[in-house]
């Protein structure tokens, strides 16, 4: 077998992972209009499962109805029975075709679409601030053609967020925790914490965000307590015996170019705090792995977390064959490979690069 390093089982917590390679999470926006899984999706994640990966991550999932967590149209949700209820076809489909999942748990803060929002309702964030971006794919004709849109559809902007409270903060925390539970009851091998890629716990972790002075912000170690609390809750809902990653990156989905930017001090302190996470793996989520956008003398920031955090780390961002899977494992920037649009288009990617077959 060609890159048999990809192939070799992986220990991931309490799960025997049968390779090296996870499906990334993917927004797709096709659940039910209440946040339900439906039949089209449970035929998506059970056919990348019988492509061969080892894990699948699932698309980002709310907690909760509440303070705005709802990110996009159509975005699935997990915080009532209705949504385990279908949830367990897809969980079902993908451990009867050999891989395992988790649930992807997401709170957008300040990035919610507007039309997710109740009337009179503000998004929420770490402090009160403002996104500059705007609703993505709002303004394309595909997207227009896609969801039956006729006439003109402007750009729509985010408003300006307000900062939670510190009760506000514990009940976020607590709807993780309890969409967690679901989950679990729906049959998930564990879940995922989103910590990146622009959304409320990503608010709180970079500094250009978060202008907090309390416990919740003000250093590397303050920006992430809300992140910890969140894991903490979580792993005392859901036990020892069930997998939990949390995801990580510098950019979002408004700031495609963002960085921190103290630099390799700040990575480090990230790193070090995250050693207290009772967490299975980090999720570091980039364009580029190799890419730490700050200083290229620098080590890519994988690396340095896991030898800070003795962590294992899933890394993601610019693989996308066999021979880029295995630089990154063998450089040590990466314990798992996160792949995501190759996998999205070619769902039997997992044959093909084990095949040696050359992929386009």
């Amino acid at each position: 077998m060609k890159h048999s390093m990809l192939f070799d089982n992986f220990q991931l917590g309490p799960v025997l992972l049968k390779n090296k390679i996870i499906m990334a999470p993917l927004t797709r926006q096709c659940a039910n209009d209440d946040g339900s899984p439906n039949d089209e999706m449970v035929s998506y994640y059970a056919r990348r499962a019988r492509g061969g990966v080892g894990l699948i991550i699932t698309e980002g999932t709310y907690p909760s109805e509440k303070l705005g967590a709802v990110g996009y149209l159509n975005q699935p949700g997990c915080c009532k029975q209705s949504h385990v209820k279908n949830w367990k076809k897809i969980v079902d489909a993908v451990h009867e075709n050999g891989s395992h999942i988790i649930l992807q748990l997401m709170h957008a803060g300040r990035v919610a679409d507007p039309r997710t929002l109740k009337k009179n309702e503000k998004p929420v964030s770490s402090s009160s601030t403002k996104s500059e971006g705007w609703v993505l794919y709002t303004d394309n004709d595909d997207e227009k053609h896609d969801r039956g849109v006729e006439g003109v559809w402007p750009q729509i902007n985010f408003p300006e967020a307000k900062s939670l409270t510190k009760k506000e903060i514990n009940e976020i925390a607590n709807d993780f925790a309890k969409s967690a539970s679901l989950a679990i009851e729906a049959g998930f091998d564990g879940v995922e914490v989103h910590g990146a890629n622009g959304y409320l716990l990503y608010q709180f972790t970079d500094p250009k965000q978060n202008l907090r002075d309390d416990e919740f912000g003000g250093s590397a170690k303050k920006n992430l307590q809300f992140s910890k609390l969140v894991c903490n809750k979580i792993r005392d809902a859901i036990g020892n015996n069930k997998i939990i990653t949390y995801r990580i990156s510098q950019d979002g989905v408004d700031d495609f170019n963002g960085f921190w930017e103290m630099g390799q001090q700040y990575v480090e302190d990230i790193a070090n705090e995250l050693k207290s996470f009772p967490v299975d793996a980090i999720h570091w989520s980039s364009f580029d792995w190799k890419d730490n956008r700050f200083d290229k003398n620098q080590p890519p920031i994988p690396l340095t977390l896991k030898k800070t955090s003795k962590i294992p780390i899933i890394t993601n961002g610019g693989i996308y064959d066999g021979d880029t899977a295995e630089e990154a494992l063998k450089s040590g920037g990466a314990d798992l490979i996160a792949i995501g649009r190759p996998l999205f288009a070619q769902p039997d990617w997992a044959y093909i690069v084990a095949s040696g077959i050359p992929y386009n």
